[in-house]
């Protein structure tokens, strides 16, 4: 911290010639002069490090009591360097329209970040943001916040809440999705239990309803499981529910080479820069293009920003290049079918959801270095769904 200090304030370095340098000292420490640094030259003379008003009173004592001269050392700090500079209008102008053009940009609009979506797409909340006025370019001041929150709520309904906060150049949207009504169970509804998929049916519970399956029975999918109408005394009607298991079967097929090409990077790399200024890219290179034949290409993009959070329109975009050759890597038979055999009973599994894999078996075939795998899967499942007995879900 006292570094940085220097450099903004400024400090000299002085040595004081006299025959005495502990009188020299003694008579700064007796005048308040702050010191600090004390050093002794070869020739017995006394360095020490002062600020500037305390160079100005160390001079006027030198003068006063005529006890010692000062002589400089070494000046540094923003002061000297400023007062070097004195002379070229251009730099101060040019530093000058750069502090009026920084302050002007934190009026507008330069990022837009939305929070708290989980289901409504943020491409759709910018949209509806842009046809209210507000997007990259809008003038701070122009932000009704209020007015323009109250007109989201009616182009998303979705949303349940939302609030605009500025901070400087940047927008901070933060939302709140509404929470869906859950469906109300209606016990009288004609709801029946309809198979989803084909299978032979190993064990059906009717909790609700009247079953019209029994265990070995063969169903294909929208049979009727379970009937929402009761055949008890009068009869009557229910909201039909319950669980159905039963054996399905399926049978999948992946292939793949078994020779593969595979990247071995060179170590060979190349950097370009480009600058994003208010939406129009400024490239700091000259040959475009991918530099090498094969490389993969990294890009990273760095928004300047100002103390405080605010936002310059200014992105600095770095494009890595790694160049890379293709070799070939090869796979025996067995690695391609462990490999395949793995991603068929993911796939499985996926798909039986609430079940389990009984019994499978796998069987493969190599043609033109393609190997195919293919599996036969006998599964136990839940396949009942509820369904209206009119045919909507």
């Amino acid at each position: 911290m006292g570094a940085i200090m220097d450099l903004i304030s400024g400090r000299v370095r002085v040595e004081l010639r006299c025959r005495y340098s502990e009188r020299a000292v003694n008579i700064c420490a007796r005048h308040h002069i702050e010191f600090r640094d004390l050093t002794r030259t070869p020739e017995g003379n006394a360095c020490l490090t002062v600020s500037i008003p305390g160079y100005m009173k160390l001079r006027e004592v030198a003068r006063d009591t005529g006890a010692f001269t000062v002589g400089i050392v070494l000046r540094r700090g923003a002061p000297f360097f400023l007062w070097r500079l004195r002379k070229r209008y251009a730099l101060f102008l040019g530093l000058a329209l750069c502090a009026v053009l920084t302050g002007l940009s934190t009026l507008y609009v330069w990022q837009i970040d939305v929070t708290g979506n989980e289901t409504v797409p943020t491409s759709k909340i910018l949209a509806a943001l842009r046809n209210n006025g507000v997007d990259i370019g809008t003038c701070v001041l122009d932000i009704a916040e209020s007015p323009i929150a109250n007109k989201m709520l009616l182009d998303v309904p979705e949303l349940s809440f939302i609030t605009l906060n500025s901070h400087g150049s940047r927008i901070d949207v933060v939302v709140r999705e509404k929470v869906l009504r859950p469906e109300l169970y209606d016990p009288d509804a004609c709801v029946g239990v309809f198979a989803k998929k084909p299978g032979i049916i190993t064990e059906i519970t009717a909790l609700e309803g009247w079953s019209l399956r029994e265990p070995g029975d063969a169903v294909d999918t929208g049979d009727e499981l379970i009937s929402s109408y009761v055949p008890v005394g009068q009869g009557y009607n229910t909201h039909a529910s319950g669980e159905v298991w039963a054996r399905t079967w399926y049978e999948l097929t992946l292939k793949m080479p078994l020779e593969t090409a595979k990247k071995e990077y060179t170590g060979r790399t190349k950097t370009r820069t480009a600058v994003i200024l208010g939406g129009k890219r400024i490239n700091l290179y000259f040959m475009g293009g991918n530099p090498y034949t094969s490389c993969d290409k990294i890009t990273t993009y760095k928004r300047l920003t100002l103390p405080g959070g605010g936002v310059l329109p200014v992105t600095i975009v770095r494009e890595r290049y790694e160049e890379y050759e293709s070799a070939a890597s090869a796979f025996t038979r067995e690695e391609a079918e462990k490999l395949l055999s793995a991603h068929l009973l993911e796939t499985v599994e996926r798909e039986i959801g609430d079940g389990y894999v009984a019994d499978f078996d796998l069987s493969s075939d190599v043609s033109d270095g393609v190997i195919s795998v293919t599996l036969t899967a006998e599964c136990v499942e839940q396949i009942g769904q509820e369904r209206a007995e009119d045919g909507t879900e």
